[in-house]
């Protein structure tokens, strides 16, 4: 008698959603469909439904997948311990990480952007989830440019902080990030990568630092600092 073969359904989910990626990244959410993600992982269309009853659960899958991708690539570099030559040198680096200034941030934003088009959509309850998680990286940065020490608990991030000042400069610096990204994307002659360090420095010089009152920790100092 022929023993049937296990199979790991979570091991073929995922193998879907690594199909979909490259299907996003050669076509953009548009084509994410049945069809044409079989295609891609090299199933036939019924196997498929087996998993999916539609394109729109296909899709829903595809973006929660591409979501959890992007944080398991991007959040290890931006979160790693850094040693630079001033706080705003610091988190200077951290932000590039979320710029799309090499091939691998190139994907990365193409991701992001057909993460936004399903969530425009079809928006979340709680809000836009790439929204909420960019916005609590620049909180933290913003944070440490104020004299604060980073939150540990990464929940805590994705809170409004108790400095007003903090916010603001976090909702400009969130508003920046995503203008410069899309101008080195669209019109990549026009903004060099130089150009665009430039423009993300002079930025955070401006972020005024928190005054005593205001409950911030001491100032580190300039000569080295480690961002997390």
């Amino acid at each position: 008698m022929e023993v049937p073969r296990l199979v790991d359904h979570d091991r073929r989910r995922a193998e879907l959603g690594e199909a979909a990626i490259r299907v996003i990244l050669r076509e953009g959410l548009a084509g994410v469909t049945v069809r044409g993600v079989a295609a891609e992982a090299g199933w036939s269309t019924g196997s498929l439904r087996h998993y999916f009853r539609n394109q729109h659960e296909l899709q829903a899958y595809v973006v929660q997948a591409t979501t959890d991708t992007l944080r398991r690539r991007v959040l290890p570099r931006v979160q790693r311990p850094r040693t630079a030559s001033s706080v705003v040198e610091g988190i200077a680096t951290i932000v590039e990480e979320m710029l799309p200034l090499d091939a691998e941030r190139r994907e990365e934003y193409a991701l992001w952007s057909a993460v936004v088009a399903w969530e425009r959509q079809h928006p979340p309850e709680g809000g836009s989830v790439t929204w909420n998680d960019q916005r609590a990286v620049y909180r933290q940065c913003v944070a440490v440019l104020r004299a604060y020490e980073p939150v540990r608990e990464p929940s805590q991030a994705t809170l409004p902080h108790p400095d007003a000042q903090v916010e603001l400069w976090a909702a400009l610096l969130h508003t920046f990030v995503d203008g410069l990204a899309a101008q080195i994307m669209n019109t990549p002659g026009e903004v060099s990568a130089d150009t665009a360090a430039q423009l993300l420095r002079s930025l955070l010089q401006a972020v005024p630092p928190a005054r005593p009152d205001q409950g911030a920790h001491r100032p580190r100092a300039e000569s080295t600092t480690r961002a997390h």
